[in-house]
């Protein structure tokens, strides 16, 4: 795996978290960590370009399944629907039809 070389400190905006003085592990206040070679760099470029096509690639597959079972709920939804609809009725009509059936409460 190759390095990875921390921003210089104009890359960090002011007022940000990582805006304060930088300290190093064995180095003055002051002193600033190595460039990576240029070849090293390009390399590293290379492969964050190569990560984010990956990543891009992923993202536009789990948008097309994301997609597809939209489309299965909605017709899924429309199917329960009609089929309440349906079960409304016939309970409507089996009603009707025992309130028809029973005697009449006046004797």
């Amino acid at each position: 795996m190759a390095q990875v070389w921390p921003l210089p400190s104009a890359a960090v905006p002011e007022g940000s978290p990582g805006a304060g003085p930088r300290r190093t592990r064995g180095g003055s206040e002051g002193s600033r960590p190595p460039e990576p070679p240029a070849g090293e760099a390009r390399e590293l470029l290379r492969e964050v370009e190569a990560q984010i096509g990956e990543a891009a690639c992923s993202l536009a597959r789990i948008l097309e399944a994301t997609c597809a079972v939209s489309a299965q709920v909605e017709e899924l939804a429309t199917k329960c629907s009609e089929n309440a609809r349906f079960l409304r009725t016939w309970r409507d009509l089996l009603r009707e039809g025992y309130e028809s059936l029973r005697p009449s409460g006046g004797v």
